[in-house]
């Protein structure tokens, strides 16, 4: 039951570091073309 709770523990640990480094990953991406937008927002 303790190897249990231990897997289970490491499994969230190791999920919740995944879609942090997933969301800023994204935050970076986006960051890299904020005048690609800007523009397109202007001319439509």
């Amino acid at each position: 039951m303790k190897s249990l709770c231990k897997s289970l523990f490491t499994l969230a640990l190791a999920s919740a570091a995944f879609f942090i480094g997933f969301y800023l990953g994204q935050e970076k991406v986006v960051a890299r073309f904020p005048e690609f937008q800007e523009d397109k927002g202007d001319k439509a």
